[in-house]
């Protein structure tokens, strides 16, 4: 797989999935890990998602952000109508 709008092979990550369907995605980020891209490190939580579950677009999944050193539960929206329903 490649990384949404970046095309870059995905690593393993060991972030379980908790919740899916056709809108969302939930994951449970570990800490460590950014959850949008950065400006240095471009793999996050959000750009493995995107990959994996095929989202189009990295900036119209995500729902919320946690800190790099927090872990926790993630969601990720599927579709730009699941994005402006949660926001």
């Amino acid at each position: 797989a490649a990384y949404a709008d970046h095309g870059l092979a995905v690593p393993p990550l060991d972030m379980p999935v908790l919740y899916e369907d056709e809108d969302i995605v939930v994951v449970n980020k570990p800490p460590g890990l950014l959850t949008v891209p950065g400006r240095e490190l471009k793999y996050s939580a959000a750009t493995w998602a995107a990959a994996a579950f095929a989202i189009p677009r990295v900036d119209q999944a995500i729902v919320h952000r946690l800190d790099m050193a927090t872990s926790g539960a993630l969601v990720f929206a599927r579709n730009v109508e699941a994005l402006r329903a949660l926001h």
